[in-house]
């Protein structure tokens, strides 16, 4: 009986386990030079990429705030992707 406790709970945290990683996301990056930096709505294209900003975006400290990025500077940008085409950049990062 002890065995078979013991089997349900491995199976129960197996699973929940699993469940936990199909829904998290890991950040992914990109480099490239920004497009177009749009100050109205705070977004951000990259490579043709569009990237949403919101208050929990870090920033380089060369960067500081989304206002210091400008068209044509090296950029990483550190992102969640959540549906087939929303990006949140998490962290971007002035590149050399």
């Amino acid at each position: 009986m002890k065995s078979i406790l013991n089997k349900t709970h491995l199976a129960v945290l197996a699973s929940v386990a699993l469940a936990a990683c199909a829904t998290s996301s890991f950040a992914e990056t990109l480099k490239g030079r920004i497009d177009v930096a749009n100050q109205s709505n705070k977004t951000l294209v990259v490579a043709g990429i569009t990237f949403q900003t919101n208050a929990e975006t870090d920033y380089s400290e060369e960067l500081q705030a989304f206002a210091n990025l400008k068209q044509g500077q090296k950029v990483s940008v550190e992102f969640d992707r959540s549906g087939s085409n929303v990006y949140t950049a998490k962290r971007i990062t002035l590149e050399e």
